[in-house]
């Protein structure tokens, strides 16, 4: 993130981020009958996620990975569910694997960024945190832009001498 669109968030917070973000690059459309086949085993797994039948939604994630080993989705939605299980290094193999099969680009890239900025921030790494969430920030990531300028060493920076400023005129 520049340090230009930072000090803009820090100046004015209130004005939405997304006036500065990239336009959020859609994963590709599936094309075969296994990647169809395969995002309906994803659609179900999802909604098992949320319902809590972890145990039935991984079964299901494992299924549509079977069938269609390459798509990039598949993996960052099986890293949201093994995070929510508490299995964080089998989380980082699947973010690591999404971000692999999407070349970095498009939505599943921009998720994986701010999934692993958040274990990043799990385990204190702030920096490798905020160079995560700039990454998804670049892809068009509202929440990931936020976090990257909480976390920029010169937003903190500035954020201080605001608050003494402030403090001084009371």
């Amino acid at each position: 993130m520049s340090d230009d669109r930072v000090l803009e968030h820090i100046l004015n917070p209130s004005a939405p981020v997304s006036a500065n973000l990239a336009q959020i690059e859609e994963d590709p459309v599936p094309t075969s009958q296994q990647e169809v086949e395969a995002k309906k085993y994803e659609v179900a797994a999802v909604n098992l996620a949320e319902a809590g039948k972890y145990d039935e939604s991984l079964a299901e994630f494992n299924k549509a990975i079977t069938v269609a080993p390459n798509l990039a989705s598949l993996y960052n939605n099986r890293a949201q569910l093994y995070r929510l299980q508490g299995r964080n290094e089998e989380a980082l193999s699947d973010i690591e694997s999404a971000l692999r099969l999407s070349g970095g680009k498009g939505k599943t890239a921009m998720q994986a960024y701010s999934q692993r900025a958040l274990m990043e921030m799990l385990n204190k790494n702030e920096e490798a945190a905020r160079l995560d969430f700039e990454r998804s920030a670049e892809l068009g990531g509202k929440f990931a832009a936020c976090q990257a300028a909480k976390l920029n060493p010169y937003a903190k920076m500035c954020n201080q001498m605001l608050e003494k400023a402030m403090q001084e005129l009371q």
